[in-house]
């Protein structure tokens, strides 16, 4: 294979690929063979019109080479130059004739250059860990009871604290209804849960079935533009259930694989004690991010992603179904320069630092989201939206390994907790059996 490659200024090359036709002369013949296997209607096994095998041997050669020989030879000859996309190749042009080399003219950007990470330049605010006192355990508990609870209607009488509400909310601002994403349908939450908090008191009292008119300050429920306003919401209670709750006996704690609630809060605190870690480093990335990016500010940006944004952004409509301003677009535009510089970044610290993606981590997210679909991991990974979210998780794990590279250099490393060195052992026990 030969591969050509010019500078066209900034981040964009010409890429020229030539194939060798005895290397690719299997493929063409396999094309061939499948063409002389079709059946045409009034024709002969194995005859056709004139002209109709070159014809569909162009066609059919031209799929295949964009769909599968295509990618296999561009990765090859982008490892041999070693150049980054930054995109997917912005025009693809192939040459090709049953009996001469294949070839491929490609034009595409790819990644930046980066400077080298200013490290005196960067500042975490330093977050101390707080113990996991009996009362965090507590709380725990009491959320495995409820995820173990029983459900019953509520045959009689009105909503009371710790009942389980379905519920309609329709909402006016200044006399206008909410926008319709905004308006609650059949929604439901447990009565002084974390959930809906706005209608904890409004449904107090009510039965199956009242309805009710209410002004309510918005809160967390609704979207940042509508939270701290005062509505006016026509509430209608669908149906009130009971929660029992288990006791804390055997039976509970072997549910969650122990067998004493000794055993079972000492696992609960292990849990906390490596969330509270967990969370101070999701703190540390929030205070990072913006750092680094703002060391990128000069780095130069693929002109084909921006212009594609921009181009997008002029055609969307607002809620209202108006055009976006040139304020709301040049924020918006400014965004998606950050989101780029991001994206580049990551993927230089992983690359220059030579980070292993934890897969152990990653597994064990994917299984978490497939349980939520009542999916094993295999199953879900057949469908398309799980490889989507897949590909989704390994970008933002990515992400997070390369920040916490770089918090490592600034804080030292996070001590491995109980909970974590048990994981791994566990995960290595497994590699073993494998």
């Amino acid at each position: 294979m030969k591969v050509q490659v010019q500078d066209l200024g900034k981040l964009r090359r010409e890429m020229q690929i030539e194939i060798p036709f005895d290397e690719i002369r299997g493929e063409y013949q396999q094309v061939k063979d499948q063409l002389r296997n079709t059946r045409l209607r009034g024709f002969r096994p194995g005859k056709f019109p004139k002209g109709w095998m070159k014809s569909r041997f162009r066609s059919s050669m031209a799929y295949e080479i964009r769909e599968r020989l295509f990618p296999q030879f561009y990765s090859r000859a982008l490892q041999s130059e070693n150049l980054i996309p930054a995109v997917p190749p912005t025009s693809l042009n192939i040459d090709f004739d049953e009996k001469k080399p294949l070839s491929f003219k490609v034009e595409l950007e790819i990644a930046p250059t980066l400077p080298e990470i200013d490290y005196d330049k960067l500042a975490l605010e330093e977050q101390e860990l707080s113990e996991v006192t009996d009362k965090d355990i507590d709380d725990m508990l009491q959320q495995l009871r409820r995820a173990r609870s029983v459900r019953e209607p509520k045959e009689a009488g009105v909503v009371e604290k710790g009942n389980l509400v379905t519920f309609d909310a329709r909402g006016t601002l200044d006399g206008e209804p909410l926008p319709e994403e905004q308006q609650i349908e059949k929604s439901e939450f447990e009565v002084g849960g974390e959930l809906f908090t706005e209608f904890s008191d409004a449904v107090l009292g009510m039965a199956v079935e009242e309805t009710k008119t209410v002004t309510l300050e918005m809160g967390s429920t609704f979207n940042d533009e509508l939270q701290g306003k005062s509505a006016e919401f026509e509430i209608t209670v669908q149906s009130i259930e009971l929660l029992t709750l288990p006791e804390l006996d055997d039976e509970f704690f072997k549910s969650y694989g122990h067998d004493t609630e000794e055993d079972l809060r000492k696992a609960v605190r292990e849990m906390q004690s490596e969330n509270k870690k967990n969370n101070r480093m999701t703190d540390y990335r929030e205070q990072l991010l913006p750092q680094l990016v703002r060391q990128l500010e000069d780095i130069d940006l693929p002109e084909s992603s921006i212009a594609e944004r921009e181009k997008a952004l002029k055609e969307e409509k607002n809620e209202a179904g108006e055009e976006l301003t040139e304020e709301q677009i040049s924020q918006r535009m400014e965004a998606h320069r950050d989101r780029l510089r991001r994206d580049f970044l990551v993927d230089h610290i992983f690359r220059s630092a030579a980070l292993q993606l934890d897969e152990a981590t990653l597994a064990n997210r994917f299984s978490n989201a497939a349980g939520m679909m009542g999916l094993s991991a295999q199953d879900f990974y057949n469908h398309r939206y799980g490889r989507v979210m897949m590909n989704s998780m390994v970008a933002e794990l990515r992400g997070e390994q390369a920040l916490n590279h770089v918090i490592e250099k600034l804080v030292g490393p996070e001590p491995a907790s109980e909970a974590s060195d048990n994981a791994k052992e566990q995960q290595a026990t497994a590699t073993e059996q494998d």
